[in-house]
This record gives structure tokens, C-alpha cells and sequence, in this order.
């Protein structure tokens, strides 16, 4: 083969490799976190005074053990799932109980959540509350952007929107 064949072989197989390196390094930030799209709670507690900050990243910490089992139970389920989906034969009776199984072990987690937000509720004062109202109401970033919030992102992200509509 010619030389320029070679060199536009080569390029070519090299920017794939780097293509496909891109891909599974952003799929790995999705699929291989314990919880993708935890926020940290870190990131209200700073707004709160010290004894404020210790009660809310306690219960968030309490949430989060009590919800260890249940997250591992929804990864379980999700293999089977899968198993199921991609199984010869489509058993779509063990598919419904599966996928039925799924939506509530995601409820109870979000069910114990809103209990957490109720107990921080009646513990804080009216400025507090917003400030959490506040930190609910903003999506989880994205895994590959941990970086704190700017200082002056005290404003909502959505304007014109009331935090308090998302609330668990």
C-alpha cells in the first residue's frame, strides 16, 4: 500500500480508539456511581448555621444508609430486568412484575426522603426552609460536574418557577 493510505489508516484508527475512549469514560460516569444522581448535601449545608448543618447532613446521612439495601435491591432488579429483556423467549408476565417491583423500591426511597424533608421542616425556621426548598428544587448535576455552585447562584434556576411545587 502507499505511504498516504497507511498515514490516513492509521489517523483514522486512531481517532477512533479516542472516540470510543470518550464514550465509555462519559457512559462510566452514569453507570458506575453508587447513586448518579445524588447532589451533594454539602452544598445547602454551607447556607446553614453549624448546628443547622450537623442536624441536615445527619438525617441526609440517616436517608442515605436506610436506602443502601433498598438501592441494591433496585440494581438487582434492574439485572433482572435485563435478563429478562434480552432473554429468546419475552416473558412479559415476569416483565410487568419486575418493572412493577422497580417503581415501588423507588417510591420508598422517595417516600423516606419526603419524611427527612418533613423532619428538617419542622426543625427549621421560615429562611432555612428556603433555603432547602431551594436546594430541592434544583436537578441533580450532572456526575462529571461536581464543582460548587458560584456564589451568587443563590437566585432559582428556573424563574418564575416556585421551589416549593417540586418538594417531595
Amino acid at each position: 500500500m502507499s505511504k498516504k493510505i497507511n498515514i490516513l489508516i492509521a489517523s483514522s484508527l486512531v481517532l477512533n480508539i479516542l472516540l470510543i475512549g470518550f464514550i465509555a469514560g462519559n457512559i462510566s460516569h452514569h453507570f458506575f456511581t453508587d447513586d448518579p444522581f445524588r447532589r451533594k448535601p454539602a452544598e445547602l449545608a454551607g447556607k446553614l448555621s453549624p448546628e443547622r448543618k450537623k442536624l441536615f447532613l445527619d438525617t441526609m446521612e440517616k436517608v442515605r444508609l436506610e436506602n443502601r439495601d433498598i438501592r441494591k435491591q433496585i440494581r438487582e432488579t434492574r439485572e433482572r430486568i435485563f435478563t429478562i429483556l434480552t432473554a429468546p423467549q419475552f416473558d412479559e408476565a415476569s416483565y410487568e412484575y419486575e418493572t412493577k417491583k422497580l417503581e415501588e423500591l423507588r417510591g420508598l426511597i422517595m417516600e423516606r426522603l419526603s419524611h427527612a424533608t418533613r423532619e428538617l421542616g419542622r426543625q427549621f425556621n421560615q429562611e432555612e426552609r428556603k433555603k432547602l426548598a431551594e436546594h430541592l428544587s434544583r436537578p441533580p448535576r450532572s456526575p462529571r460536574d461536581r464543582r460548587p455552585p458560584p456564589d451568587d447562584a443563590d437566585p432559582p434556576r428556573y424563574p418564575g418557577r416556585n421551589p416549593v411545587d417540586r418538594m417531595p
